[in-house]
């Protein structure tokens, strides 16, 4: 009923919910199967023992004949083994099945704290003590206090530094994958990708001569509208500047564009943005929000909407 009504994707995120079990994926993956129904993956396990074989089960809904995109690569999926995921990837690819996956470029990732990820001895499994975990309003963290916060009903986001720098860097400069943000630049926000992530790739990888500007600008915009075009229509009226195009377009000054977000600061805005466009209707001119202007974005609905 959701891809009836818009929705573009059945999402599966098993390490955040336990009730998604091994048998529900399976039976998903026969239903739709050769249905052009995009399934996203947040995978299984993201230990360094059990990660590949998560990867393993989004790359067999894959062999059933659905096309799937694997969510933020390396926090799931490829956190500690980089080249033989996408060993594995490839392998499927070639044999026909449509596989494909994002990364941003930070070494922590972020999620509730009331989530079955922080169940049992997660610490171990993502290799990190307590120097390495954030909580808002916390300064000294305890397996103790921990638990004490999972037991109280306020939702609090966990931001856990545990992706290796390396992994992170293979993925920016060893494949052409898009960029993502896996979330919104949201009052809420305490981890800087939704404000940061597409600058700070500028920064680290464009600016120190590892990727190539247009190379970066592609992966951005063009490539991640013809990727998911397939299962949302309406992208693939956007993603390139051409006369009839939607003017989805973000004007920035090249000498000084810089990432300013940070946990401290999740919400500074990237310096050197000098306008941005919306549907064709500006949201900041001049590098300054247009005042008063409601956001003329558009729910893009799915392809079993149409």
């Amino acid at each position: 009923d959701s891809l009836r009504y818009g929705a573009y994707t059945i999402s599966l995120s098993p390490e955040y919910t336990a009730e998604t079990t091994p048998e529900i994926v399976t039976a998903l993956s026969k239903h739709f199967a050769n249905q052009n129904v995009l399934f996203t993956f947040h995978v299984r396990y993201s230990s360094e023992s059990n990660e590949l074989s998560g990867l393993r089960e989004a790359i067999d809904c894959a062999a059933q004949g659905n096309p799937v995109h694997i969510l933020h690569i390396t926090s799931t999926g490829a956190t500690f083994h980089p080249e033989e995921a996408q060993e594995m990837i490839d392998a499927a690819t070639q044999t026909g099945a449509k596989i494909t996956y994002d990364f941003y470029p930070y070494t922590a990732w972020a999620s509730p704290i009331h989530q079955a990820r922080f169940d049992g001895d997660w610490r171990e499994r993502y290799q990190v003590d307590f120097s390495r975990v954030l909580v808002a309003g916390e300064s000294n963290l305890s397996a103790a206090r921990f638990e004490a916060l999972r037991r109280e009903p306020q939702r609090r986001l966990v931001i856990v530094d545990s992706i290796p720098q390396a992994t992170v860097d293979y993925f920016a400069t060893n494949t052409d994958c898009p960029i993502g943000t896996d979330s919104e630049a949201s009052p809420t926000s305490t981890h800087p990708r939704g404000v940061g992530s597409f600058t700070k790739f500028i920064n680290d990888y464009v600016d120190t001569g590892r990727v190539e500007f247009g190379q970066a600008i592609y992966r951005f915009s063009t490539l991640a509208a013809r990727r998911f075009a397939p299962y949302i229509p309406a992208l693939a009226n956007r993603g390139s500047i051409e006369v009839g195009k939607v003017a989805d377009l973000v004007l920035w000054d090249r000498e000084k564009i810089k990432s300013r977000a940070s946990v401290a600061d999740p919400l500074a805005p990237s310096s050197g943005v000098v306008a941005v466009f919306v549907n064709g209707v500006p949201i900041i001119l001049n590098g300054e929000p247009v005042a008063g202007k409601v956001s003329p974005g558009q729910h893009l609905k799915g392809a079993w909407a149409q």
